[in-house]
């Protein structure tokens, strides 16, 4: 019995042998694909899959795919060849190799344009692996019209106005030319580059174009690897970078983003097919979901053709019959039955329309960096009424755009998440006034519900951009603000090179936009993007009013030091003793002539020894003197005298002014020259304001500022505006002042008590931009919709928004305003002050003058009046004697009368 057994299954066996069919499919390779029999491989695995004997397989049982690999065709060297030949040569090998179906890349003939095309319409059916558009082959790859059209649809959704596209091949090419015709439509400016021999020279061309947005496109997928090395090796493809891949599956894995680019990347376009590689056989190590898109194209082109021999033999119960002859009427009866072929692969859904065009298919797109850099943004599909019977929902894109793009979130999938500090004006709570400079929680506030819970150029300006970006440019914008404490932009820490801050925040990616009145600096650009500018100001100076300055009452002494002075009055002793010595004992001076009675008495006490000081002070002061020396001795010393005394004076007068307008000196202040060579006030900061960012990170005179203010034996680095600002009203003799950023500082000198002005032509040039994470499609996004807010006028009036007016200054008195420059009472009180004095010790010396006179000159006179003036007898005024002045002399004459 168990002879018979083994007997009939022997028996079937050969019988199922000899009714077995084998189906031959021709596989061409070039030197690309041909290489260390990779496509063979593929090929090879494919076949096993299609024949599963364990009923998992494709054909019916007995029957084979057998492909006909490089083997039988090794030796024509198509790559040599022109386009006519290798057609030729193509269809004269395979007429006799009776084969149902071609397939073939198109590497195998460089200098042969579209070979595929030229195959497809000879030969039938062909499957080709490349570009074949508008041919009769089917097609394993997209339309390049459809890539066009998907990658122009990003572009124009990322906002990209800027970029270089990098390309090889002719097929390449073709796209570059598509995308430069509607460069002007989209205001683009494309620069290409081709791919040549030597590409990491060209990554230094690259990098001093300084475009960070880089698309990629070429023919020989197989060169993808070596750009994404070299990029990479190169440094350009790291932070602030965004790379977009044209080509389908490009080679950067989930490893590969773990190995190399997780901690310091560029922001990462990419498209994959949606694919089903899982259930496919394979005995190449590497996994199917890592093949670059050509070899998943390959395995899928195989299972494709039993697919399309699977139905033919359901419909038929045999197989078609081999066209044996290139560029004739005869089409393959297996051509109908490719057009029905429908299932996902490995490169994702395969199934052809009537000119042989793929269709039906999805793409996904991949876009971000970091632990992002895997999440889907975003789909292509190629037709949307096949997409939405698929998947039975509606077309969530736009009508007729084939294109659905996520809108972009990073930290949080709901709404973009924003970050601001409070600065004012830029950006405040609505209460900021009432509640004085201090910051409280939100939830301690009551809003109306429509009402803004912010103030703010900045916050004006970002719902501006929400409505611009969703109308427009149909861009959800949905975010939520998250306030940040005073001074947090973002500090680098040169200890560690670690940032905080709202910067920390974008780099790691817990953010998604940083706005407010933070300042674009070559640092910060390293690690975070910034949007087209929209504020620019100027860094400028703080100070008290010159009108409120108190200047030092005898400020008028301060051209020349104490020590100066000290040793001024020494000479002025000296000098007197000298000329004192010399009126003296001269014997042509007053004195000695006077005692040779060749002068008065009174000329002799010229230059007595108080008169000898007075000489020499009113040489000093250009006063006039009685009479002048006679000696030639005193004469010489008199010149010299005088002239000592005119170069001290007039240097005294010509520094005079300066010391006496020191308050007037920061008006003066034109740029850094200025503010760093003089040295009648102190200059400071307020930690992490925009103007302690602008200098700290910057070089040259910049940089001198800020080492100036850290160096200081004074504390010059205040913690608050608000501290400064106290300190400066504080300071009544306007010693310190304060540097900032121009709208900061208005709006702290326009707050009551006033008193404060701003000075400085312009100390620097602050620019305001938002920040976004480096890469970020908010970037370009941001950028355009500025751009077309300063294009309608709009960004300028945000800029000349005024807030809080109530509790503004008054606009200062054309006296105010003249003080700037003017010398004002403050400044002249120390003269004020000698004057008075003056008279003051002019009066008490007229007080003692005249007490002095009365009580001692004048009473020792009357005491000797009797003896000086004897009574006169009463016969003496008859005899014609003067009358007496008394009054008792007066009635006797009256009565002799």
């Amino acid at each position: 019995m168990e002879k018979m057994f083994v007997f009939s299954v022997c028996l079937l066996s050969i019988l199922w042998g000899a009714e077995s069919t084998v189906i031959k499919v021709v596989s061409l390779y070039g030197h690309g694909t041909a290489e260390e029999d990779l496509y063979k491989q593929i090929m090879t695995d494919a076949t096993t899959f299609i024949n599963d004997a364990g009923g998992r397989g494709i054909l019916p049982p007995n029957d084979q795919i057998n492909v006909i690999h490089e083997k039988v065709l090794e030796d024509n060297i198509y790559e040599e060849q022109n386009l006519f030949k290798s057609v030729f040569q193509i269809c004269n090998d395979i007429r006799s190799m009776e084969a149902l179906a071609l397939i073939m890349p198109s590497d195998f003939c460089d200098n042969c344009e579209a070979i595929g095309r030229a195959i497809g319409d000879a030969y039938s059916p062909v499957i080709t692996l490349d570009q074949a558009d508008n041919s009769g082959a089917f097609q394993m790859r997209p339309r390049l019209a459809d890539i066009d059209s998907m990658i122009t649809s990003v572009i124009d959704h990322f906002k990209w106005r800027t970029f270089i596209m990098l390309y090889e091949g002719k097929v390449a090419l073709k796209l570059v030319e598509s995308m430069m015709a509607k460069a002007v439509l989209y205001g683009w400016r494309i620069t290409p580059l081709e791919l040549k021999g030597d590409y990491e020279a060209q990554t230094d061309e690259i990098r001093e174009r300084k475009v960070k947005n880089i698309l990629v496109y070429v023919s020989n997928e197989d060169k993808l690897k070596k750009i994404v090395k070299e990029s990479f090796d190169n440094e350009i493809m790291g932070n602030g970078w965004h790379w977009m891949f044209g080509n389908l599956n490009p080679p950067i894995t989930e490893a590969f983003l773990e190995q190399k680019y997780r901690h310091n990347m560029a922001f990462l376009t990419r498209f994959k097919m949606e694919s089903n590689e899982l259930m496919y056989h394979s005995t190449i190590e590497e996994a199917i979901k890592k093949w670059p898109f050509r070899q998943r194209a390959a395995y899928d082109a195989l299972v494709a053709v039993a697919h399309a021999m699977k139905g033919y033999y359901d419909a038929h119960g045999s197989y078609p019959d081999p066209v044996r002859m290139c560029g004739g009427p005869a089409r393959s009866k297996l051509v109908p039955y490719m057009k029905t072929v429908n299932f996902r692969g490995a490169s994702g859904d395969v199934s052809f329309n009537d000119q042989g065009e793929r269709v039906n298919y999805t793409i996904i797109m991949y876009s971000g960096k970091d632990q992002s850099a895997e999440t889907k943004a975003g789909f292509f599909v190629q037709d949307i009424r096949s997409w939405e019977q698929a998947n039975n929902e509606k077309w969530p894109g736009k009508k007729g755009n084939r294109m659905f793009i996520e809108p972009f979130r990073q930290s949080d999938a709901r709404f973009i998440k924003v970050l601001a500090v409070p600065e004012p004006p830029f950006f405040m709570q609505k209460n900021w006034e009432s509640i004085r400079y201090k910051v409280d929680d939100d939830d301690d506030i009551d809003y109306d519900e429509h009402e803004d819970k912010y103030s703010g150029m900045s916050w004006e300006l970002l719902k501006k951009v929400k409505e611009v970006m969703e109308e427009e440019m149909g861009v959800e914008f949905n975010y939520e603000i998250e306030l940040k404490s005073r001074g947090q932009y973002g500090s680098l820490d040169l200890s560690n090179n670690e940032w905080d801050g709202m910067v920390r925040d974008l780099m790691d990616g817990d953010a998604d936009v940083a706005i407010g009145a933070l300042v674009r600096d070559p640092y910060r650009e390293e690690v975070v993007d910034f949007t087209d500018a929209w504020y620019e100001g100027n860094v400028k100076l703080l100070i008290l009013h010159p009108s409120w300055t108190f200047e030092y009452p005898f400020s008028m002494v301060y051209p020349i030091d104490v020590w100066g002075w000290f040793v001024l009055l020494l000479i002025f002793i000296l000098a007197s003793l000298l000329v004192f010595f010399l009126g003296m004992f001269s014997p042509y001076e007053w004195r000695k002539l006077a005692e040779r009675g060749e002068a008065s008495a009174e000329d002799g006490q010229i230059f007595n020894f108080l008169n000898s000081f007075f000489y020499t002070l009113s040489t000093g002061f250009w006063q006039g003197y009685y009479k002048g020396p006679r000696s030639w001795s005193l004469r010489i010393f008199s010149i010299f005298w005088f002239w000592a005394l005119v170069c001290t004076l007039f240097i005294y007068v010509f520094s005079l002014n300066g010391v006496m307008k020191f308050s007037k000196t920061a008006i003066n202040i034109h740029d850094h020259y200025d503010l760093l060579h003089q040295d009648q006030f102190k200059f400071g900061l307020v930690r992490f304001s925009p103007a302690y960012d602008f200098y700290r990170y910057n070089v040259g005179k910049y940089r001198m500022v800020f080492d100036r203010v850290l160096n200081s034996d004074e504390k010059l680095i205040e913690e608050r505006i608000e501290n400064a600002v106290y300190r400066i009203r504080r300071t009544w003799e306007g010693r310190f002042s304060l540097l900032g950023e121009d709208q900061i500082l208005k709006y702290a000198a326009e707050r009551k008590p006033c008193r404060m002005y701003i000075a400085g032509k312009s100390l620097g040039n602050i620019t305001f931009g938002f920040a976004t994470q480096s890469g970020s499609p908010l970037r370009d996004q941001l950028s355009h919709a500025i751009q077309i807010l300063e294009k309608n006028g709009e960004l300028q009036k945000i800029r000349e928004m005024k807030f809080s007016d109530e509790l503004k200054c008054e606009r200062e008195t054309i006296w105010e305003g003249q003080s700037k420059y003017s010398f004002t009472v403050h400044d002249l009180q120390g003269m004020y002050y000698l004057i008075f004095i003056g008279m003051g010790g002019s009066f008490i010396v007229f007080v003692l003058e005249w007490l002095i006179y009365n009580i001692f000159i004048v009473s020792s006179w009357k005491s000797r009046m009797p003896q000086r003036m004897p009574a006169r007898k009463k016969d003496d005024f008859l005899d014609g004697g003067d009358l007496p002045i008394d009054g008792n002399a007066a009635k006797s004459s009256a009565d002799w009368i």
